[in-house]
């Protein structure tokens, strides 16, 4: 696989233990960079997505990533996916399928993707001759003390499938395990109402960081990177169902 806009590989480690192998990264933090070297050594990490192309990185069967947020997000300024603006950088994106040709495309980002530029990623992909199938998926369904909902999208070339074959992410069995709310409400006996809500916080035993007063401002570059980043096994079980239609796909031709 290749990764696109990696930070520091939250979501790329939990496709490595899906069982995906990394073919490169790119990411344009030095920080996030350092974390990637460590955790994956010897794993070429380009820099800018712009110079990503079919002559700069290897030819991968999966491409995975999350474009920036920031155009798109309720807390940004919603100018959605439009040239010339960060979350613009979905059309590198989808220049990169379009040289590459993978096999399957892994495409994250935060829930007001939906309602605020879902429409021209879509597109896009139809356009480039890929079919897409998407779903939410909070982090509390995996385990997290907080909901922190992802919208996943996984495309694959139109035909790649065959017709009686289901949706990669249909009926899943792990989020009706946990049940399927929509706004505040239980999760794994969880109720989270809010980022201050009580049950949340009893719930997580660790130390709350507090990033200006601390004391530590030597967290402010590793907070960043958890911002920008995705829980790892939500990334990990979306691998999973990837592989698994893969695997199905190539014994039933």
């Amino acid at each position: 696989m290749g990764s696109l806009f990696s930070g520091a590989g939250l979501g790329d480690l939990g496709l490595h233990r899906a069982g995906l192998k990394h073919r490169w990264f790119c990411e344009c933090d030095p920080y996030a960079r350092k974390i990637l070297a460590a955790r994956w050594p010897g794993v070429p990490i380009l820099e800018d997505v712009r110079d990503v192309s079919a002559e700069t990185a290897h030819p991968v069967d999966v491409l995975a990533g999350g474009f920036p947020c920031q155009d798109v997000s309720s807390a940004g300024k919603r100018r959605g996916v439009k040239e010339g603006t960060r979350s613009g950088l979905w059309f590198e994106y989808l220049r990169i399928i379009r040289e590459i040709r993978p096999r399957y495309v892994i495409v994250e980002n935060v829930k007001a993707l939906l309602s605020n530029g879902m429409s021209t990623v879509l597109q896009g992909l139809a356009e480039s001759g890929y079919d897409a199938e998407w779903d939410v998926f909070p982090a509390a369904a995996f385990g997290a003390p907080h909901l922190r909902e992802r919208v996943v999208i996984v495309a694959y070339p139109h035909g790649l499938r065959q017709p009686g074959a289901g949706p990669i992410l249909e009926a899943d069995a792990h989020l009706a395990k946990c049940g399927r709310p929509d706004g505040p409400s239980d999760w794994n006996g969880l109720r989270l109402e809010g980022p201050r809500a009580q049950a949340a916080l009893s719930a997580h035993p660790g130390p709350v960081l507090r990033r200006v007063d601390d004391g530590g401002p030597y967290w402010v570059d590793r907070l960043r990177c958890l911002g920008n980043g995705i829980v790892p096994d939500l990334m990990e079980h979306v691998g999973r169902l990837v592989l698994a239609a893969e695997t199905c796909r190539a014994a039933n031709p």
